[in-house]
């Protein structure tokens, strides 16, 4: 089956290297949450802590809080810091596109070391611990940007906006 394509309006060089630099950068953040859930698999597999001996179900409370601030932080993270009124100059346009996408992928990623947590100190089986891990990947690919959002600008962006999101 063909897939349309993502999009219809071509984007400048300098816009283009920015989407290309972004997407390897949330990538390899998608790479490191996927390697600390195949971690966090081995040592909840083969280490047989209990941490929490007194009130666990407030610690588990306090853990799924946490996960649920991870979400809405992140997704806050992409939206307020990517909103089309902060895109719009085009001098700091590279900058704050690159900070907004990779901010809220790391942010996810911060979804899998709860899920650690979670499995060292409530309970480490792959039913308890999962949703976070899922929460991790799913809020890397959402931040994974796509060339749409950096069509139909009044002005291109500048290259001097690439060098200065290093």
């Amino acid at each position: 089956m063909h897939e349309p394509p993502e999009s219809s309006v071509e984007l400048d060089p300098a816009s283009l290297r920015c989407l290309e630099r972004t997407r390897s950068w949330v990538l390899n953040i998608l790479v490191v949450v996927g390697l600390t859930i195949m971690a966090s698999g081995l040592i909840l597999r083969y280490v047989d802590w209990k941490l929490i001996v007194g009130d666990v179900e407030g610690w588990r409370r306090a853990l799924y809080g946490g996960l649920i601030g991870v979400i809405a932080f992140s997704h806050l993270t992409r939206r307020i810091m990517g909103a089309r009124d902060r895109l719009r100059p085009p001098e700091t346009r590279a900058e704050r596109f690159f900070k907004s996408h990779v901010g809220a992928a790391a942010v996810g990623g911060l979804a899998a070391a709860l899920g650690l947590v979670y499995g060292l100190t409530i309970e480490p089986r792959f039913e308890s611990v999962v949703i976070f891990w899922v929460a991790a990947l799913v809020l890397g690919i959402l931040a994974l940007p796509k060339s749409i959002e950096l069509e139909d600008f009044s002005e291109p962006m500048t290259p001097a906006g690439i060098t200065e999101a290093r």
